[in-house]
């Protein structure tokens, strides 16, 4: 009885150390595809810059990039993860928000998580790209 409980003790501290929950799975823009970096000059240039100002180099791997066709606009895909995100316990960081003419930012933290989302419209390959990270921070 009593290693049965020192055994129950040991493994509710294991997972104590174990860290935080995981990583939240973000939403995905309705119709987007998963995108390849280089098949848009202007999708690579926001994926440079999430990584440099938001996310860091070390966790540039965590960024996903999707494809929408045709032209939607940032206003339209902020109101989509606002309203995903905010019902879900998520708050806006506006320290994060960027909104340029060309490529936009926002982020959002829940807890220890920080969801970070870029925008581009690329007129060029007729689709609007957006990139997704979820990292600690």
């Amino acid at each position: 009885m009593i290693s049965r409980f020192l055994a129950l003790t040991l493994l509710a501290f294991l997972v104590a150390a174990c860290g935080s929950a995981p990583l939240a799975e973000p939403p995905v823009y309705p119709d987007a595809t998963a995108a390849s970096q280089g098949e848009s000059p202007l999708a690579d240039a926001m994926v440079s810059g999430l990584t440099a100002e938001i996310v860091g180099e070390q966790q540039a791997s965590a960024i996903r990039l999707f494809r929408v066709p045709g032209s939607i606009a940032w206003e339209q895909v902020k109101q989509f993860y606002a309203g995903r995100l905010e019902n879900s316990g998520w708050r806006a960081d506006g320290r994060l928000l960027v909104e340029g003419d060309t490529i936009s930012y926002a982020a959002w933290r829940n807890g220890d998580q920080l969801l970070a989302l870029a925008h581009t419209e690329d007129a060029s390959t007729g689709a609007t790209y957006l990139a997704v990270a979820v990292l600690r921070r």
